[in-house]
């Protein structure tokens, strides 16, 4: 299994996190689901990035 989510799956995370703060009413808890989701939409996104990376350059080292 890849510990690589794909790309959908972080933009809902976004999503739902754009979602669940403007649900009215907002309290604290929300406040921190909110958090707690961009930061799993951010490191989601780190993970493509370095994925991305890594196949690139495995790739330019493979043509060499």
């Amino acid at each position: 299994m890849s510990k690589v989510p794909h790309p959908l799956q972080v933009a809902g995370f976004f999503a739902m996190a754009i979602i669940f703060a403007t649900w009215q009413p907002f309290v604290w808890w929300r406040g921190i689901g909110v958090a707690v989701m961009l930061v799993s939409g951010l490191y989601g996104s780190y993970l493509l990035w370095r994925s991305k990376r890594k196949e690139s350059s495995q790739e330019s080292s493979e043509r060499e």
